[in-house]
């Protein structure tokens, strides 16, 4: 395949229809499948086998994806190819000046009309333009023909016609922010007890930190309710500071009322108890064994392995067996207190979930996991959780939308609007005038128009105006 015909191909319209049914068909598979949920909100949703699934082939995460991504450089290709094929030869007419049409195309012309008036040549001649300009709302332009004599221009929204290319281009600004924002933005988690502060957050998966390159601490949380009970506001009042511990602003955080720093964004999302837990880890292989204080959703490595993680994805204050499962096992209680659900992964994947029990530590040895757990504690905090999101081609985006919105006005409101006016002696102290008028996008639209225009025109010419001849 040499370059013209691959060229050829990626211009191709065709080509555009295609891409955009597959990115459309993305987003409905986006839409229908939460994007960027944690390993135990999955299975939750879809059970463990469909958890699998969905996070094997990558759909739990469509929008940063390497084929998301390619199919956005495919249409901007598209866009490219499109717009430098077509846009030279639209530029080149436009520069062109236009010729006045023969008196054959002036016959052709669907939107004609013609008028003789009772006034000398030198007459119409100095008053004409002055007609003109008043009835078609533009001064026109003369042009000198010989033979025909005196012959008006009036052109409007010429640049119209470049309405597409500006769509395209504001097409491939907004491609371009959402590329941007994919690969060097994200969307995460933070979640902060009063006086505590952090320098990263979680990623949505819950398997991975993102730094921020500043610190946030959260000074204070605001929890107000209405008489009944409802929620009123809640309110998270931060300070950001510097690495080294410098203070640079601080601010409050509400709901719809986010704060932003170097490009990133803190929502106001929720807020509960958060547990902190004491684990204590063996290696059941080597015996190596290590004390782990963590999080919800907090990864953590575990002894002796090979950068195998563990992380703990629920916690239940006070765990309840349903009735109907009591009576079908040993337990001589219902209520087994504190627990914690906790998955292993690395990265081929993760593994089944399983519960850890405060009260009941001997729960789980005769598993076949690699490690056992014990809680050794928890604690309970009231928490702050803030949503944490950098796009930096959000900026990109807008201008685009802006541009886009534009370019459509241009195509679709705008037309590209050619009126001739010439001006012929009929006969004695008769002078005739011939107007014709075209679109280039909608005639028919244009035709209604002229009709206007036709009757300003002869209102203009009424002194001197006699029966019309009608159309030559």
């Amino acid at each position: 395949m040499n370059i013209n015909t691959l060229y050829d191909r990626l211009s191709s319209v065709r080509l555009t229809i295609f891409v955009c049914i597959l990115l459309a068909t993305v987003s409905v598979v986006g839409t229908v499948i939460p994007q960027n949920l944690t390993v135990e909100q999955y299975g939750n949703l879809y059970g463990q086998g469909g958890a699998r699934f969905v996070t094997g082939l990558g759909l739990t995460d469509l929008y940063h994806s390497v084929g998301f991504v390619l199919l956005l450089c495919l249409l901007a290709a598209n866009l490219v190819a499109c717009t430098t094929k077509r846009l030279p030869g639209t530029w080149r007419s436009l520069r062109r000046d236009a010729s006045p049409p023969s008196d054959a195309a002036f016959e052709n012309w669907k939107c004609r009309e013609s008028f003789v008036c009772s006034a000398s040549a030198q007459e119409m001649e100095d008053r004409l333009e002055g007609v003109v300009a008043k009835a078609l709302g533009k001064r026109p332009r003369r042009k000198t023909v010989e033979s025909r004599g005196q012959i008006l221009l009036v052109e409007k929204n010429r640049y119209s016609r470049l309405g597409p290319y500006v769509a395209h281009v504001s097409l491939l600004a907004i491609l371009l922010g959402t590329l941007w924002g994919a690969v060097q933005g994200f969307k995460g988690g933070l979640q902060l007890a009063e006086g505590e502060s952090s320098s990263e957050a979680w990623l949505r998966t819950g398997a991975q930190r993102v730094p921020l390159g500043f610190q946030i601490r959260c000074d204070r949380f605001v929890f107000e309710q209405y008489p009944d009970g409802t929620p009123k506001e809640y309110r998270s009042e931060v300070t950001l500071s510097e690495l080294e511990g410098e203070t640079i602003k601080r601010g409050t955080i509400r709901v719809n009322h986010p704060l932003s720093y170097r490009g990133i964004t803190f929502y106001q999302s929720t807020y509960g108890s958060l547990p902190e837990l004491k684990l204590r880890v063996r290696d059941r292989e080597g015996g190596s064994e290590s004390m782990v204080t963590t999080r919800l959703n907090a990864p953590f490595l575990l002894p002796g392995s090979q950068g195998d993680r563990a992380m703990v994805v629920s916690f239940q204050e006070n765990l309840h067996i349903p009735e109907e499962m009591a009576r079908v096992t040993s337990f001589s209680k219902r209520s087994l207190g504190p627990a914690a659900r906790i998955v292993l992964f690395n990265d081929k994947g993760f593994g089944e979930p399983f519960w850890v029990f405060r009260d009941l530590p001997d729960m789980g040895k005769k598993t076949e996991r690699t490690h056992a757990f014990v809680m050794e504690d928890v604690r309970l905090m009231s928490y702050t959780g803030l949503q944490v999101v950098k796009d930096p081609g959000t900026p990109l985006v807008w201008i685009g939308c802006t541009f886009l919105v534009i370019g459509f006005l241009m195509a679709l409101l705008m037309d590209h609007e050619i009126v001739w006016v010439a001006g012929e002696v009929a006969g004695e102290n008769q002078y005739r005038v011939r107007v014709a008028g075209r679109a280039v996008r909608h005639p028919g639209i244009y035709a209604a128009r002229f009709d206007r225009q036709k009757l300003r025109l002869r209102k203009g010419l009424s002194p001197w105006l006699k029966k019309p001849l009608g159309d030559l």
